[in-house]
């Protein structure tokens, strides 16, 4: 127990209030705290009607088991259920925890920490309780499809075009000077060539068709204007293949690069590519997280409103 549990002697209370007063405090409880709750018998069918109403938020453990006193602990616990999209929401400095795990947060935006990894409360209680909390939640909730596609444009595609290009140039000295003890090198070279093209022209179609298409949409909501859902649903779909395949590209990169572990006989050149490369990859995760979890799921929401 913490001073921040609360303790409920159910003895004391009319047998008629006994279930309304647990399940009011319950209500108010926060994420990990619990309510600690003394009785003259048994809580078994207090703990089936928890089971139909807060499944999955809640920890049911008993302290003592009679034959005089009954002492059990209700323990919320919220962030098992709390979807990526929500943590990231709240605690905006959650996407590096998640990339120092190796979790590919972008995947799963939608989906409950809890289903997508089996240690979800530990990484949660770190994400919680972390050092160095950035103070300033990412209240994407707000935003609308412009500003959110305005903010993708402006911070994570002017970064591709800046960084691509010094990237490239850094793996080009390395590859001159250090081919013969280093041949790994024209390798990667070669691969991030066919990357930068691939994302260049992806992010090319975005800017010029796909972008323009989503803020027509949500301009057509205000003027009353008649839409093809179809063409949309379909421009997400080719846009997630799209990611997925940078997110393979990524990774067979990282691969290349030994993991973006330097060797231990090579130049501080390489040390500074990885450490570039590092940071283009965390960038680039965030920036498919924020369409396929943020912008996509607005666009589907105004589908939706559009239809009614």
């Amino acid at each position: 127990m913490t001073k921040d549990d609360i303790i409920l002697d159910v003895r004391e209370i009319d047998k008629r209030f006994r279930k309304k007063t647990v399940f009011s405090l319950y209500g108010q409880l926060t994420d990990g705290q619990q309510l600690l709750i003394l009785s003259d018998h048994s809580l078994a069918p207090l703990n089936k009607l928890f089971l139909q109403e807060h499944a999955g938020f809640f920890e049911w453990v008993v302290l003592q088991d009679g034959p005089e006193l009954w002492k059990t602990s209700i323990h919320k616990v919220e962030s098992l259920n709390l979807t990526i999209l929500e943590i990231i929401r709240q605690f905006p400095h959650a996407v590096g925890i998640f990339e120092i795990h190796g979790l590919p947060y972008y995947k799963y935006g939608f989906k409950k920490l809890s289903e997508v990894y089996p240690n979800a409360k530990e990484i949660y209680e770190e994400i919680r309780n972390s050092d160095h909390p950035d103070p300033s939640q990412l209240r994407t909730n707000y935003w609308s499809i412009s500003f959110t596609i305005d903010y993708i444009i402006n911070n994570h595609h002017a970064y591709v075009a800046e960084v691509m290009p010094e990237i490239e140039s850094l793996i080009d000295n390395l590859t001159q000077a250090h081919s013969a003890t280093h041949p790994q090198l024209p390798m990667i070279r070669e691969r991030f060539a066919e990357f930068r093209t691939e994302l260049l022209e992806h992010m090319r179609d975005e800017e010029e068709i796909v972008f323009p298409s989503f803020k027509n949409l949500e301009a057509s909501i205000y003027s009353a204007s008649t839409i093809a859902p179809d063409a949309f649903s379909d421009s997400i779909s080719w846009m997630e293949e799209d990611h997925v395949l940078t997110g393979t590209s990524l990774k067979s990169l990282r691969n290349f690069c030994n993991n973006y572990v330097a060797p231990e006989d090579s130049s501080p050149g390489f040390k500074i590519l990885f450490k570039e490369l590092i940071n283009f990859e965390m960038d680039m995760h965030f920036h498919i997280y924020l369409e396929n979890n943020v912008l996509f799921g607005k666009v589907v929401r105004t589908l939706e409103l559009a239809k009614k």
